[in-house]
């Protein structure tokens, strides 16, 4: 019986204190003559974009800088890049490279620029999987935050506000290939954002972990980032200028992003991807709420060993599975409120009388399908009550 698990990721991947300064040697082989940067006005301000822009002049590679991501993209921002794209070049849409500057907004919004450039029409034509049958635009990530894993992935999260729904693009011609993960550009995210960031980390590695597409290589990543997360999400959100802590948070989102690639996710994404979808604020507090519960929905489909390798990767130490996953469950929430997650997502807005509606976005959802538990609407409406 065939039973295979190929594994993707970036062609280069600097990653490291520094590693920033190795872009323009990486950027020489390309032979480039002009990029769009894609960014948001904050990653302009602290000067990232700048460092970029030095980089690109030293190369004599001319540049267009799109900074209209304000927050996670929506099919708006995407529209909005294509058109500042025409609207300055002569040549029009004449890039041979997109660089994304920022954290997974602007990656995502990014790919879907790249990827409408060359395949013409609007974003939502290519909601679900495969649908992009040209190859991208060349996408180079530059990353500030840990993280969202998009610098790394074959994915796009696009925000239709028409149908408060979330798209999720995926296509192996948007994968970037390069990412940059230098922790110099780490060091002054907010608070909220490391926490919200760094919290979808242990997300990202827990549903990977557990999905029906894990395989020897992604259980690695993951459980490696499920350690990494423990122990030092905490030390960054107290002192974001931790370089140790940043550093190490950068490595477990660059594993995540790996593992949210070749293994897939699950319920606690879909749902979150959903509720944002409705309520548009961040989502890594969506998917930290939710992931112990939908830990506990699908627990019983999980095998005792991967539950027990989950809660030795968090230094928890039980040989029975239900108290296994009740020492995971309360880890978690103690996590969360370490670095300040909302303890309910009463909190961040969710109505009873849009959870159907969410939970039926949330199976159509593509990280739904290699949830190892398959639920129904219901099911997944019992996980939102249960996270209020």
């Amino acid at each position: 019986m065939e039973n295979t698990h190929n594994f993707t990721a970036p062609k280069i991947n600097l990653a490291g204190i520094g590693s920033l300064k190795d872009l323009p040697t990486e950027l020489l082989d390309w032979k480039l003559r002009k990029a769009l940067i894609v960014t948001d006005q904050n990653i302009v301000n602290l000067g990232y974009v700048e460092r970029i822009e030095n980089i690109l002049k030293n190369l004599f590679i001319t540049y267009d800088i799109f900074s209209g991501v304000l927050h996670e993209p929506t099919v708006a921002f995407v529209e909005e890049g294509l058109e500042f794209t025409k609207g300055l070049n002569v040549l029009k849409r004449d890039y041979n490279v997109v660089i994304s500057v920022g954290g997974g907004s602007c990656h995502d919004c990014a790919k879907a620029v790249a990827a409408i450039i060359t395949n013409g029409g609007s974003i939502i034509d290519y909601e679900g999987y495969n649908k992009i049958t040209k190859p991208a635009v060349p996408i180079m990530c530059v990353n500030t935050t840990a993280g969202s894993g998009a610098e790394v992935t074959t994915s796009a999260v696009i925000g239709d506000t028409s149908r408060k729904v979330k798209m999720v693009i995926t296509s192996p011609e948007i994968m970037p290939v390069l990412s940059v993960n230098d922790p110099m550009l780490m060091v002054s995210m907010p608070k909220q954002i490391t926490a919200s960031s760094g919290i979808d980390v242990i997300t990202h590695a827990i549903e990977g972990f557990i999905s029906t597409e894990s395989s020897p290589i992604t259980d690695s990543l993951a459980l490696s980032a499920i350690r990494i997360t423990c122990d030092y999400l905490p030390r960054a959100y107290e002192n974001g200028y931790d370089l140790e802590a940043r550093e190490q948070m950068m490595f477990a989102s660059l594993m995540g992003g790996m593992v949210i690639n070749n293994a897939g996710l699950g319920y606690a994404h879909s749902l979150a991807h959903q509720v944002g979808g409705f309520y548009h604020l961040l989502h890594g507090n969506y998917s930290a709420i939710l992931l112990p519960y939908v830990l506990d929905f699908n627990a019983v489909s999980v095998p005792d060993d991967r539950i027990f390798k989950i809660a030795d990767a968090m230094h928890i130490k039980t040989n029975n599975k239900t108290q296994a996953v009740d020492k995971i469950i309360h880890t978690l929430q103690k996590l969360n409120e370490a670095v300040g997650i909302p303890k309910g997502l009463n909190q961040l807005g969710l109505s009873t009388d849009d959870m159907e509606q969410i939970a039926i976005n949330a199976l159509d959802d593509a990280v739904s399908f290699v949830n190892p538990r398959k639920g129904t609407v219901e099911d997944l409406v019992g996980i939102l009550k249960a996270a209020m």
